[in-house]
């Protein structure tokens, strides 16, 4: 770009008497200095689309069988930085908010130039576009790091695959994600945080080419643009620099911090030719290097498009079981580890997907994140709750009601901030005494919550005012502070299965954890349940450490909403040593 008083221009003209018209005129300027490129046709005046050494394009608007239109709709794919102003011999205010609409800076009829209006016109175009774009790098920033913010990163990429597109050029698309921050972000507090993503932003920076571009786009994830590269082997050296930038000790506040960062890769054009394609492949890629462990980097590969296209598969098959009542309920008991009476069930969701007349069930730990990842887990959810509060009232109708249902909520349900108004909505609705619903929570979603500054507390909360029940589900495998337990408005820690029962063994799998839960749940004035009871002895030990409920196959697998209903009225009340356990029905136990 040139100084204040220098312009360069590029004049698309395609008759040469005008453009040494238009060339006496500038040159006549006081004012400024015009330097001036002669392109006379449109095919010609493409390449400078993709050059920053100029400040204006003027262009006549008829170019042989082209016209200024063309040229505009590819400057806009492009985002370019330069203004165009558009020249015409014609005397038409049809065309001249044609132009305007399509992006042009100004409109010029021929007949009225002067080098005054030149000068004035061209000065003030630059000037505009050069604030506007500032103001836009303002708004598309991150204000924490100062790098590009996501909308920023997709506009850069699509002006990029445009280029890469008509040079038949390569570029790359790195997803960058941090190992352990959150551990970092929770152990030493959210200004360490900052501060360390800050300095992360930096080394990223000094890593980068001119014509490369980093964004960081939420929490500890940055995702980089490495431009005109010639094969795949460019791309791998640009991670494998970030990720040797990254790796240096970090002192931060008195504490030295061993940070490593894990990078997923895709290419253009052979992983996609669209923002959106390339982002998704180098995030699968990201997720897959995270999946080998630490400061690792991952390109996109065959083995990962067919598991796209299995998640794909899998996205749409959901979309229609939803929308052909495919899935159900089906229901497992709870019971006291005093008596053995049932207290209430688990609603656990099940797919039998109907694919060409065959049915089969589709395992949840398929499906469910799929139905997080895509957003689907919210609508899916709210069906779950109206089935739960539809079951209890049959069931009340059925002369039971003593049995509260509760329902395992995804932290994706939580992020809109109106899962508990939803709730309460679907509760008055239907008639049904929030205390008949428990809500359960994994452990990791506390440890999110904590690690992000969100609403979720105020929603736990809402949810609390409503008097349904929270429980903080597979509790022993995650990494929650028990400060932050404290104040976590739980009544009911579920004690994770694998702690629990282990296949083949009769024993309690881990006895001390399992002990070191009850007695701080007791200690804090909560509940205990222990998942996947399967044994005697399982139950004898539990029972020995004082945990007051279960769940498991030792008294009944998940059953069909029907079969659970036999199954509460033939309890209700009952002891269930003497009732014996359940026939084995379908299912997993509590999954």
């Amino acid at each position: 770009m040139s100084t204040n008083n220098e312009f360069n221009v590029v004049v698309i003209e395609d008759d040469e008497a005008d453009f040494m018209i238009l060339e006496s005129l500038l040159q006549a300027s006081q004012r400024f200095r015009f330097q001036l490129t002669h392109v006379r046709s449109f095919q010609q005046a493409q390449q400078y689309l993709t050059e920053e050494c100029h400040d204006i394009f003027l262009l006549d608007y008829f170019l042989g069988a082209d016209t200024a239109i063309d040229f505009l709709k590819e400057a806009s794919v492009l985002h370019i930085p330069q203004p165009v102003v558009v020249l015409t011999g014609a005397d038409s205010g049809r065309i001249d908010d044609e132009v305007i609409e399509l992006g042009a800076a100004d409109f010029i009829p021929k007949n009225e130039l002067s080098t005054s209006l030149l000068e004035r016109t061209i000065h003030h175009a630059v000037e505009h576009k050069r604030a506007e774009i500032n103001l836009e790098q303002l708004a598309k920033r991150d204000p924490l790091t100062g790098l590009g913010n996501r909308l920023l990163f997709e506009e850069m990429l699509e002006a990029s695959l445009a280029r890469a597109e008509r040079k038949k050029g390569k570029l790359a698309v790195l997803f960058l994600d941090l190992d352990r921050f959150k551990e970092i972000n929770d152990s030493l507090g959210h200004p360490t945080g900052d501060l360390l993503l800050t300095l992360i932003a930096d080394r990223i920076r000094k890593v980068l080419r001119g014509s490369d571009f980093a964004a960081r786009i939420g929490g500890d994830e940055f995702t980089i643009l490495v431009d005109e590269i010639n094969a795949y082997e460019d791309a791998v050296l640009v991670a494998n620099k970030l990720l040797d930038a990254i790796a240096p000790p970090t002192a931060i506040r008195g504490h030295e911090l061993n940070i490593s960062a894990s990078i997923g890769i895709a290419l253009y054009p052979e992983n996609g030719k669209t923002p959106i394609k390339l982002m998704q492949k180098a995030d699968i890629a990201l997720y897959e290097a995270k999946r080998h462990g630490i400061n690792r980097l991952q390109c996109f590969t065959a083995k990962l498009q067919t598991q796209l296209e299995k998640s794909i598969k899998l996205e749409k098959g959901l979309r229609r079981a939803m929308e052909h009542n495919e899935c159900e309920l089906y229901l497992q008991p709870k019971w006291n580890l005093s008596d053995r009476k049932i207290i209430g069930f688990e609603a656990l969701l099940r797919w039998l997907e109907d694919e060409g007349g065959v049915r089969r069930f589709v395992s949840p730990a398929e499906f469910i994140p799929i139905a997080e990842k895509t957003g689907l887990i919210v609508p899916l959810g709210e069906w779950v709750i109206r089935q739960a509060c539809k079951m209890l009232k049959a069931w009340e109708a059925a002369g039971v009601s003593d049995f509260p249902i509760a329902i395992n909520v995804s932290p994706i349900q939580l992020k809109p901030g109106n899962f508990g108004a939803s709730l309460k909505a679907i509760l008055e609705r239907e008639g049904i005494p929030a205390s008949l619903l428990e809500i359960e929570l994994t452990e990791e979603t506390l440890v999110d919550m904590n690690s992000e500054d969100d609403n979720a507390l105020a929603e736990l909360e809402q949810i609390r005012s409503t008097g349904a029940r929270i429980s903080i589900d597979d509790f022993g495998t995650g990494y929650s502070s028990l400060k932050y337990l404290k104040h976590f408005p739980a009544d009911c820690l579920k004690i994770d299965k694998s702690f629990v029962s282990v296949e083949g063994v009769d024993s309690l799998a881990e006895p001390a954890i399992c002990r070191a839960i009850v007695t701080m749940a007791e200690s804090l004035g909560m509940q205990v349940v222990a998942e996947g009871i399967e044994t005697e002895a399982q139950f004898q030990a539990l029972t020995a450490m004082n945990c007051s409920m279960g769940q498991g196959y030792l008294i009944a697998k998940p059953m069909p909403a029907e079969q659970a209903l036999r199954f509460a009225q033939s309890h209700n009340g009952k002891d269930l040593e003497k009732s014996g356990p359940s026939p084995s029905v379908e299912g997993s136990n509590g999954q």
